[in-house]
């Protein structure tokens, strides 16, 4: 209490004195603690700034309540494993027209001349006994001849062929030893056919006399040619010893009319024997007539989309279990919704495709590498071509002068792509639209423009931001499920955030 009453002295003092004077005292007051307003502002926009950064925290990390998104990296897609195809040729087919034995005067793979004797047919055994007489009669006529070859009236004609089998042999030696062995041929049909031109003088000249050789020549020679039949090549090309009885079905002039159904049919392929019997009616050889053939597919659109006639191919098949590789091109194709007709063009390699018309092939560049991207997340979008003498820089960037009613406007523009003709501007229907005009060139020599074309670009929308936003990316190969960017000519970049499935969504539509 005393120190209450201590406390309290001054206070009082105070308060008597003014009682002395006749006022009235008033009684003492509680001061009250009031808070800042500034304070308190400050609270409630904490408070909103942590409810948001906890809800963006959440959805980021859960990529968002309802929009897919995924990391892009690089990866390889292929297109696809294998495609179905026809073989084409320009070929015909040679039938016995009698019933006997083949004899072959060439083997599988050669070049034959136009009208050359192929194959000759023997019927039965005389006609057999009569040829084998004749060889031994020949070979003496032909002994006798070189005998008499100073004194023979077809001495220069004789001498003629022989230079021309020296000429014939030593033209080839060069090439063949560079390499080029298809020259073999052409070498072996060169002296065959003057040897045979050879022979034929000195049978001729002894056939004109009248001694006992001659004379037996001619009886056997009558009996061989009622009993065998010659076929010849109609058209020079290659012999084949097989068929599929399609040849005729299966041609350059027809093949733009293969059908889906034609390619799944299956072809039983017949190969012809030298040595076995043929019976009349029934084939005996073929002729292909050109080195140039074709490759008949329908090819998924997908796979195909960017293809155009001309461009280069390599294509790998198995035939009798061995891998061929054989370079080809695109002769012609036809779009579709789901495949497309293709068909394929080449002059190598033919020999290693002479008995195949079914074949299964690979193609070497539908291997593709870069930035993988699902199919979902592909979106078009069109922009304005916008000539690039209608571009010019300005304090904010890139620009173009809008002309409307007379009056010129400076619009910034933001360039998504650029060649050497056209930049490609996003339509902003408020700045810039299809049907506004602007201004080419400066000063005096501008002229006006009018937009009116655009172009579509492929992307995907990035989820780098809160806001979606689009990328163009360059398309390198494309398959059902993945697509495949080129990382040099895309805005997309690796390791990018996109919206996996992009359908319904646009750019600039919020993603957290």
């Amino acid at each position: 209490m005393a120190g209450r009453t201590k406390k309290n002295t001054k206070y009082s003092s105070a308060a008597a004195n003014t009682a002395r004077r006749g006022e009235n005292v008033p009684a003492p007051r509680k001061r009250k603690r009031r808070g800042s307003p500034i304070n308190v502002l400050t609270l409630i926009l904490f408070a909103i700034i942590m409810l948001y950064l906890v809800k963006y925290a959440v959805d980021f990390a859960s990529g968002g309540s309802d929009i897919g998104i995924e990391t892009v990296d690089y990866g390889t897609i292929d297109i696809p494993k294998s495609f179905d195809g026809i073989v084409v040729r320009d070929e015909y087919v040679v039938s016995a027209a009698k019933s006997g034995e083949p004899s072959f005067n060439y083997g599988e793979g050669d070049k034959i001349k136009k009208n050359a004797t192929v194959c000759t047919i023997i019927e039965g055994e005389n006609a057999r006994k009569a040829e084998d007489k004749l060889q031994t009669i020949d070979e003496s006529i032909i002994e006798t001849q070189k005998n008499r070859l100073d004194i023979s009236k077809y001495k220069d004609d004789i001498v003629r062929t022989e230079n021309a089998i020296d000429s014939a042999v030593s033209s080839a030696q060069t090439r063949i030893a560079s390499g080029s062995f298809t020259d073999v041929y052409t070498l072996r049909s060169a002296v065959q056919t003057q040897m045979d031109l050879r022979t034929e003088i000195w049978i001729t000249e002894n056939s004109e006399s009248s001694d006992s050789l001659a004379s037996q020549r001619r009886t056997y020679q009558t009996q061989l040619n009622n009993s065998t039949e010659n076929l010849v090549a109609s058209e020079g090309g290659i012999l084949v010893l097989s068929c599929d009885a399609q040849e005729e079905k299966f041609t350059s002039e027809t093949m733009s009319d293969i059908t889906p159904q034609d390619i799944k049919s299956s072809y039983d392929i017949q190969y012809l024997s030298k040595t076995t019997g043929v019976e009349a009616g029934n084939p005996v050889f073929k002729i292909i007539t050109n080195n140039k053939w074709y490759i008949c597919a329908y090819i998924d659109s997908s796979v195909a989309a960017d293809w155009e006639v001309g461009d280069k191919k390599t294509i790998k098949a198995s035939v009798d279990k061995t891998e061929k590789s054989v370079d080809v091109k695109i002769n012609n194709i036809t779009q579709g919704d789901t495949d497309t007709f293709v068909i394929f063009e080449t002059d190598k390699s033919i020999l290693d495709f002479l008995s195949v018309r079914n074949i299964e092939f690979y193609i070497t560049d539908s291997s593709y590498q870069g930035i993988k991207i699902p199919n979902t997340a592909i979106i078009e979008k069109t922009f304005i071509k916008i000539p690039v003498g209608c571009v010019v820089e300005s304090l904010s960037g890139k620009s173009v002068v809008k002309r409307t009613d007379g009056k010129d406007e400076l619009v910034s523009i933001d360039i998504e792509s650029q060649d050497d003709e056209y930049a490609y501007i996003r339509q902003d229907l408020e700045a810039l639209k299809i049907g506004d005009t602007v201004l080419m060139g400066t000063g005096e020599t501008a002229t006006e423009y009018k937009l009116s074309e655009v172009s579509t670009k492929v992307g995907v929308l990035t989820a780098n931001g809160a806001y979606a936003k689009f990328a163009g990316i360059t398309v390198l190969g494309q398959n059902s499920e993945y697509t495949i960017a080129d990382p040099s000519s895309s805005s997309l970049k690796a390791y990018d955030k996109i919206i996996s499935m992009a359908e319904g969504m646009n750019e600039g539509d919020e993603i957290y």
